[in-house]
């Protein structure tokens, strides 16, 4: 029995004391930590700028899709995406709710949108909403792993 896990300590390779992870494992994590917060950084202040060279107007709802949640087997609880007109220099845009809703709202009611005047394309329905992805996300994701690094090399 003895010469059998020999054989297989033998086959398996060269043994030792586990020391965890490598450093350049745990180095590079640090690094793309950084990296992610540096990212939340940056698009804070892109957010930050977009918001305070953008304009508000009035818009109007047009049209509301409903849609239901993958839950709901049924369909008795619908979420409503309003899609609401604006226009800027005689043009008229565009733009659906990015969240839902769920109470229905008027065909012709008034919303703020608050737009991107070199590019009414750029837009977000509310006063103080901006289009994009949100910079906590990459802040949460970056102190996660960066937590989760410095844990590792304790150990």
């Amino acid at each position: 029995m003895v010469n059998i896990l020999n054989s297989i300590f033998l086959i398996s390779g060269r043994h030792g004391v586990y020391t965890g992870v490598p450093p350049t494992v745990m180095a590079g994590f640090v690094v793309v930590a950084a990296a992610l917060i540096l990212l939340g950084f940056f698009l804070t202040q892109k957010r930050r700028s977009w918001y305070q060279h953008s304009q508000l107007t009035q818009g109007e709802i047009v049209e509301i899709s409903k849609r239901f949640d993958r839950s709901d087997r049924r369909g008795q609880h619908p979420i409503f995406f309003p899609v609401v007109s604006f226009s800027v220099n005689d043009r008229q845009f565009k733009i659906e709710a990015d969240k839902g809703m769920a109470i229905l709202s008027q065909i012709g009611q008034k919303m703020q949108v608050r737009y991107n005047p070199e590019n009414p394309y750029e837009s977000a329905l509310g006063e103080s909403n901006i289009p994009g992805i949100k910079p906590s996300v990459f802040f949460a994701l970056g102190l996660g792993l960066l937590m989760a690094s410095l844990l590792l090399m304790l150990k």
